[in-house]
């Protein structure tokens, strides 16, 4: 859930002291064969008079509240979460909740069928979670996502080595196990997304999504770590997933050699927790900007800008933007545009004729590419991850967009509300998790 909901939350659900709470998550859901999520779309308050009573070791509500709530969720196909309280710290279900969940889940299957629905325990410092698909199962974890992203997990001891000693020192290792149970997915495996990728298998995320379609082209092996003059011709992911499994940290690694143009493996992405956009082109940027809306996951997108003359170079940008509902998207900075994505998707006969009409631009050259540059913006990249996790840079570090102008030694950062009319600032499409179409995008047949 975004961090306002998960405030929102708590304080529905510890408004009075000493009893219980409850409230209501109408949630978008994601399936896939590897994960079902439930994504938190709106909170829903309970009415005072709902409750039928509120005790510090349980609470009853209204059969009329209840019917209210499935109504809504079956109107707008949303999932149900039943979240409450346990005011006296124990961070479990206890065995009345057991009993209750037995009364309420087939009332909620019934209502609200074809769905998954959950329940969550909130204590002051933890949270529990449980699916029902249909049958009870524990969630895996819970992730909250904003100006931090924390994470709770069912398995909270995973033994950590001792080669993270040095991390463990510098951020503790709650962090380390919070990296230890991600699910982080890179677009793009290029000047970028291989050290991106390098840095966090290095920092011991549990497991990597690569997706690219494209091979290593002797000119990208200047850039692409993993890679060797050898491998021209093989897919990057091939490559970086080859170097990774060789360092032997037992990060998991997924290779997609398409590219996320492709539906079918768009949609591998929202298994993912945080991903990196690493990519140069439009398109696949628009898709990430969706997918970090409609799943609540960060996106994390990455530039590098290089302006030469004659040889000699005029001006070095990088640029780090997180996306996430309730920031700016890309669209909305000007990082990308409908037109542009239009002559970006034309077929190269297309491309030629707009060209020739003067309804096009013609096509640029291969841009000017450089490892330092482009080593030095994924590392602040993944700082930028690591500050959300651990809030290194303060409480006063709210931006969402990190801009380092290399030939100036300068760093800005900046944080902009949504523009009028964009569809990021569309709250009801926060969280909505699968709908159809996918992305509520149209998925060519063929897509470069």
């Amino acid at each position: 859930m975004l961090e306002p909901q998960m405030a929102l939350l708590r304080k529905l659900l510890f408004d009075r002291m000493g009893v219980e709470g409850a409230a209501f998550l109408l949630c978008g859901q994601s399936q896939t064969e590897r994960a079902t999520k439930l994504i938190a779309h709106v909170i829903m308050p309970i009415a005072e008079e709902d409750f039928l009573y509120r005790e510090a070791y349980g609470l009853s509500i209204s059969s009329s509240a209840l019917v209210r709530i499935t109504k809504q969720a079956k109107i707008e196909n949303l999932s149900i979460i039943f979240a409450h309280s346990h005011p006296e710290g124990f961070a479990d279900f206890s065995d009345q909740d057991d009993g209750e969940e037995l009364k309420l889940l087939p009332f909620l299957q019934k209502r609200v069928p074809d769905r998954v629905h959950g329940t969550l325990v909130l204590t002051e410092n933890d949270i529990r979670g449980r699916l029902y698909l249909p049958h009870q199962e524990p969630a895996d974890v819970i992730l909250e996502v904003g100006a931090r992203i924390r994470s709770w997990s069912k398995n909270p001891e995973n033994e950590i080595t001792a080669i993270f000693d040095r991390q463990v020192r510098a951020f503790g290792q709650d962090i380390q196990k919070i990296l230890s149970n991600l699910h982080i997915g890179i677009v793009g495996l290029g000047g970028t997304g291989s050290p991106v990728a390098e840095q966090l298998c290095r920092l011991g995320v549990g497991r990597l999504s690569l997706f690219d379609g494209d091979v290593l082209d002797a000119t990208n092996v200047n850039r692409v770590y993993g890679s060797k003059v050898d491998d021209a011709g093989q897919f990057k992911v091939e490559i970086i997933k080859r170097h990774l499994d060789s360092i032997g940290l037992k990060t998991i690694i997924d290779v997609f050699p398409k590219h996320i143009t492709d539906k079918n493996t768009a949609e591998s992405i929202r298994d993912c927790d945080v991903v990196f956009g690493c990519t140069d082109n439009e398109l696949p940027r628009s898709i990430l900007t969706q997918l970090a809306m409609h799943y609540n996951i960060p996106v994390i997108d990455l530039g590098v800008l290089i302006s030469s003359q004659h040889g000699a170079i005029t001006s070095v940008y990088g640029r780090v933007t997180t996306l996430i509902s309730g920031e700016a998207c890309l669209f909305c900075r000007g990082r990308i545009s409908a037109e542009a994505i239009r002559v970006e998707t034309l077929s190269d006969e297309d491309r030629r004729n707009q060209i020739r009409d003067g309804y096009a631009p013609e096509l640029d050259e291969p841009a000017p590419a450089v490892i330092a540059f482009t080593s030095a913006t994924a590392s602040a990249a993944i700082s930028e991850l690591l500050h959300r996790l651990t809030g290194f840079m303060g409480e006063e570090r709210q931006s969402s967009e990190v801009l380092l102008a290399f030939d100036q030694s300068r760093i800005r950062t900046n944080r902009i509300e949504p523009r009028d009319g964009c569809f990021c600032g569309d709250h009801t499409m926060w969280g909505r998790g699968d709908v159809q179409p996918y992305l509520d995008m149209v998925w060519a047949t063929h897509t470069k």
